[in-house]
C-alpha cells in the first residue's frame, strides 16, 4: 500500500512482519451471521482480505472463538496461502489444558495446533497469560518444551503474551524468549508499556502490541456507546477511568474534526520499536477501515496538538504495570 505498511523485523528472530497484524479473537463474530458454515466463510474471507493487502502476521490461540480460531486460520491458509505468513499461536490457555504451564501440556498444545491448522511449523509460540512465571521457566516447564520444539523446527520463536509487566520483564531478562506481546498498554489511552518496549528492543526481542483501539474506546465511536454495546452483549466491563479518558480524547477529536481512528492506529505505528500491532477484525470491512486509518495522512500540526492535549485529559486506570488486567472495575 504505502511505506507506512513496510515490513519490520521481529527482533533477533529476523522474521519480517507487517506493522499491522491480525488478531483472531473476534474473527467472524458478526451478530448477523450465526450459521457455523457462514461464520467459517466470513472468517476465511476476512483473513484473506488482510493477506491480500499485505498483512502477514496472524495471531491465533486454540481457545479463541470457542476453539474455532485455529481451525478457521487453517481453512484460510489452505491452497498456498501459508507461504509468507507469520503464524503465532499460544500455549497455556487451551480449553483442554487451561492454565497448564507444564512442558507436557505445551508440547501437546503445539502438536494439536500444527494438526488443526494444517501446517508443518508455527512461527511464534507464545506462553499465554500465566498466573505466575515459576512453572513457565522451571525445568520441565513450558519454555523448556518450547526450546525443544524450536530445536526440532516445529516452532521458530518463543514468546510471552501477558499484560503483567513484571512477567514481561522477567521474560526479557531471562534470555530465553524471542518475542513479547503486550496488550492494552501502548495506545492513546495508556503508554505504560513504553519502558518495556525499550528494554525488549535493547535486548533484541521482537515486540507485538495489541489493542490499538482498546476494546473500541479509541475507534472513533462515542465511548459511551461502546460501553452500552458491551453491556448489552454481556462483554467484560471497561473501567470507569479508561472510559472517562477515552471520552475526553473522543471529544477533542470531534471538536477538531480529527479522525480518531486514524490517530489511534498511527500512534502505535509511529513507535518503530514495535514490530507489529494487532487489530481484531470481525469482517472484511473492518480490515479495510483499519488500513484506511493506517494510511490516511495526518498533518504534523495534528500530532503536535494531540501531544499537547493528552496530558490535560483525565488519567487512565493502571494497566499491566500494576499487575492487573483490563477487566476489573475501578476500586
Amino acid at each position: 500500500m504505502t511505506d507506512v505498511l513496510a515490513k519490520r523485523t521481529l527482533g533477533r528472530t529476523g522474521i519480517r512482519v507487517s506493522p499491522i497484524g491480525i488478531g483472531t479473537g473476534s474473527l467472524g463474530a458478526d451478530p448477523a451471521v450465526t450459521d457455523r458454515d457462514a461464520v467459517d466463510e466470513l472468517a476465511v474471507t476476512t483473513l484473506r482480505t488482510a493477506l491480500r493487502a499485505g498483512l502477514n502476521y496472524i495471531d491465533t490461540a486454540p481457545g479463541y472463538r470457542g476453539g474455532d480460531s485455529d481451525r478457521r486460520v487453517g481453512m484460510a491458509l489452505r491452497g498456498g496461502w501459508r507461504e509468507g505468513v507469520v503464524l503465532a499461536t499460544k500455549v497455556g490457555s487451551h480449553p483442554a489444558h487451561p492454565g497448564d504451564m507444564t512442558g507436557e501440556a505445551a508440547t501437546w498444545v503445539i502438536e494439536q495446533s500444527l494438526e488443526v491448522i494444517g501446517t508443518g511449523f508455527i512461527d511464534v509460540a507464545l506462553v499465554h497469560d500465566p498466573a505466575t512465571m515459576g512453572p513457565v521457566l522451571e525445568a520441565g516447564g513450558a519454555v523448556a518444551a518450547l526450546e525443544r520444539l524450536k530445536e526440532e523446527g516445529k516452532i521458530r520463536a518463543i514468546g510471552l503474551g501477558v499484560q503483567n509487566h513484571e512477567y514481561l520483564r522477567i521474560a526479557i531478562e531471562s534470555g530465553r524468549f524471542d518475542v513479547i506481546q503486550s496488550p492494552y498498554d501502548y495506545n492513546l489511552l495508556r503508554t505504560t508499556a513504553e519502558n518495556l518496549i525499550g528494554l525488549a528492543a535493547d535486548r533484541g526481542l521482537g515486540v507485538v502490541n495489541a489493542s490499538p483501539f482498546l476494546a473500541g474506546l479509541l475507534s472513533g465511536v462515542d465511548p459511551e456507546d461502546i460501553v452500552a454495546i458491551r453491556a448489552a452483549t454481556g462483554m467484560w466491563k471497561l473501567r470507569d477511568r479508561d472510559v472517562a479518558r477515552a471520552r475526553r480524547i473522543w471529544e477533542w477529536a470531534r471538536d477538531r474534526n480529527a479522525d480518531l481512528r486514524a490517530l489511534a492506529m498511527q500512534f502505535c505505528l509511529r513507535e518503530q520499536r514495535i514490530a507489529t500491532t494487532l487489530i481484531g477484525p470481525r469482517r472484511p470491512s473492518d480490515v479495510e477501515e483499519d488500513l484506511a486509518a493506517a494510511t490516511q495522512p495526518v498533518p504534523d500540526e495534528e500530532w503536535d496538538a494531540l501531544a499537547e492535549a493528552l496530558p490535560t485529559f483525565p488519567a487512565s486506570a493502571p494497566g499491566g504495570e500494576a499487575a492487573v488486567g483490563p477487566y476489573p472495575p475501578d476500586g
